[in-house]
């Protein structure tokens, strides 16, 4: 496109308004042609700002990850004080076209999952996508902080997280597409890097980098051009990833609608903050070289040996039904009960609360639950937002404030065993490596 053509494209009221709802409350910078960056802080605060900005020479507008109460107020020792929210942005680039999009909509998948019904996917114009949680959908706080001081390392564990999540499935689904060796032609990456010895790393195929997460990044802006391009840097839904075209980016086929990264309802993203969290602990505690007991039950725990939180939970809720049912489904894997039983039981629970979670998205839940086929613990009982909040966390002699060994509701009925071992027959000697019902290993 020559300049006169880049002008008329950000003459449009449509671009305009897109661009506009988008800026609000963001720092928004130009970039030249050749790649510059105009000078920051910047903002657009109405359509002759966007105009006067192409007639200079402008061909890509990004903004901010950040939201602040005065853009143009931002130095380096006032960020705090001036970020009022964030958005969660992933970016997603691979020279394998097929690969990047597998990517990004197995990250799509995932979010889903956690529960988040507000997920935009974004083509960047180039070879990528962008995904991205408006601040809308974030909680508030976290374990009394403001989450809008926790950035960027909170944003960063969450994008962590979820690329760990996608690991298994995503090498599965390269290797159904291209040998590794096609893969290491395609990424240009050695094979000797792509090759592990559990299989491949696909983030060497794709890069999926949340590292990029820090004060004032930028990211490119939707309905923005690419400069090398010159597509549109273009919002699709997340269903359709897997068809996306980059022709459907030309800019004559375009038509904006400024609806990206708006709406969200606080606390929506909970699930995947607690999870997101507790990992990045967890990965921590590895790096410290710390080692880790894994409780691993031989057969499925019955419903008498279960912590009172949970029990509280089966009674059936007003508030905190969907926080619920993330825990019972995450706690009942771990318990050793089947998809069968755990269903069952989960929409017994719903009938009992008032009201019920509505069944298409109780179904949707379990559905997430059986395609992700791995046993992953609920929150932690002192984490915040959840049992105590939900006045379901009411302690009995086994997992009393003082016992500190029952960290988390899966461990609870481990302390019961041994309890009730204790209470039958004088402690062995030796020190056991297995108790009735449960086996322990040490170790990651």
């Amino acid at each position: 496109m020559n300049p006169r053509q880049v002008i008329e494209y950000y003459s449009r009221e449509d671009i305009q308004k897109a661009l506009l709802q988008t800026g609000k409350s963001r720092e928004v910078v130009g970039v030249f042609r050749k790649g510059g960056f105009g000078e920051r802080p910047n903002v657009i605060l109405y359509p002759n700002d966007i105009i006067s900005m192409a007639r200079n020479g402008v061909v890509e507008f990004h903004c901010s990850l950040e939201r602040w109460s005065n853009p143009m107020s931002i130095r380096n020792d006032n960020q705090d004080s001036l970020r009022v929210g964030w958005d969660l942005i992933l970016d997603i680039d691979g020279k394998g076209w097929e690969h990047s999009k597998l990517a990004a909509k197995l990250l799509a998948d995932e979010l889903k999952r956690h529960g988040m019904r507000n997920v935009y996917v974004k083509y960047t114009g180039g070879k990528g996508f962008h995904l991205g949680i408006p601040w809308g959908s974030m909680p508030r706080r976290i374990e009394f902080r403001e989450t809008k001081r926790l950035y960027p390392d909170l944003a960063r564990n969450m994008g962590l997280y979820l690329r760990e999540q996608i690991r298994e499935n995503f090498s599965d689904g390269l290797l159904k597409m291209n040998t590794p060796e096609e893969l290491s032609e395609t990424s240009g990456k050695p094979l000797g890097k792509i090759l592990t010895d559990e299989g491949i790393d696909p983030f060497q195929v794709v890069d999926v980098d949340p590292v990029l997460i820090s004060p004032r990044h930028l990211f490119r802006m939707p309905y923005s051009l690419n400069s090398k391009s010159f597509l549109v840097s273009l919002p699709i839904k997340p269903s359709g990833i897997m068809g996306f075209g980059k022709e459907d980016a030309r800019p004559e086929k375009v038509k904006a609608t400024p609806d990206f990264l708006i709406g969200g309802s606080e606390d929506e993203a909970g699930a995947l903050v607690a999870e997101a969290t507790d990992w990045a602990n967890r990965q921590k505690k590895r790096e410290s070289g710390r080692i880790a007991r894994e409780v691993v039950f031989d057969k499925a725990v019955p419903p008498d040996m279960f912590s009172p939180c949970i029990k509280n939970m089966l009674d059936g809720l007003p508030d905190g039904r969907k926080r619920s049912l993330f825990i019972l489904m995450n706690f009942l894997g771990c318990v050793k009960w089947k998809n069968p039983e755990i269903e069952n039981l989960i929409f017994q629970w719903n009938q009992k609360n008032k009201p019920p979670l509505s069944e298409s998205y109780v179904r949707g839940q379990i559905r997430w639950h059986r395609m992700r086929n791995k046993q992953i613990p609920p929150p932690n009982c002192e984490h915040k937002g959840w049992y105590e909040e939900m006045g379901v966390c009411r302690p009995d002699a086994t997992c009393g404030f003082r016992n500190k060994s029952v960290k988390n509701p899966t461990a609870y009925p481990m302390r019961l065993m041994g309890t009730m071992a204790k209470n039958k027959k004088p402690a062995p000697k030796t020190k056991r490596k297995e108790r009735k019902g449960l086996i322990i290993r040490t170790g990651e």
